[in-house]
This record gives C-alpha cells, structure tokens and sequence, in this order.
C-alpha cells in the first residue's frame, strides 16, 4: 500500500466531468466542481434539457413540421416554431406566397 503525502492527496481529482470525462482536481472553497470548465458545463446544459424545473413548460406543433416541441415562455415572445430551420422554412413560405 502506498503513502500518500498531504501534497499528493491535495492534488488528486476526486471527481470526474460528465460531459468530457476529464478529471476534475478540487478547488478546497465553496461547493465541490462538477465541471472541467464553464464550455463543458454550456455544452452538457444544452443537450440534457430539464423541462421539469422549467416554472412556465408550454406546448406547441410546429406548424412546418407538425412536430410537437416543449419550451419555456422567455423574453415576453411566444415561440412558433421547433427549430431555426423550420423557423426559416416558415419565413421562407410566407414571403413566397406574398409576393404572388
């Protein structure tokens, strides 16, 4: 079994990042890291949505794809669309038939 000195614990990670597996070494203030850095902390918020803590979830079908989407009311603007493709596609529709 080995020894390990104070210097050697202090240093070792204790966790790892779940978005990029990396080891994450302590800071010894506040809470405990769960991330590598603030970019893997963005990358895994956005690809694992929590709709349950969202206060204001509201429904809708897309009317482009008819697919049905979950969102959160934000910014006093209702959303219309599932994607910015579908948002673009949509646009795209509307100025096509007003210029006929």
């Amino acid at each position: 079994m080995e020894d390990y000195t104070a210097e050697m614990i202090k240093d070792m990670a204790f966790s790892f990042c779940p978005q990029c597996g990396a080891a994450i070494v302590p800071n010894h203030r506040g809470r405990p890291r769960k991330f590598c850095s603030p970019e893997c902390r963005s990358k895994w918020n956005n690809t694992h949505p929590r709709p349950q803590n969202w206060k204001t979830v509201r429904s809708k079908v897309c009317p482009v794809c008819g697919r049905e989407f979950s969102y959160r009311h934000q910014y006093g603007l209702p959303r219309k669309y599932c994607s910015r493709a579908c948002a673009n596609k949509g646009r795209a529709k509307g100025e096509s038939s007003i210029g006929k």
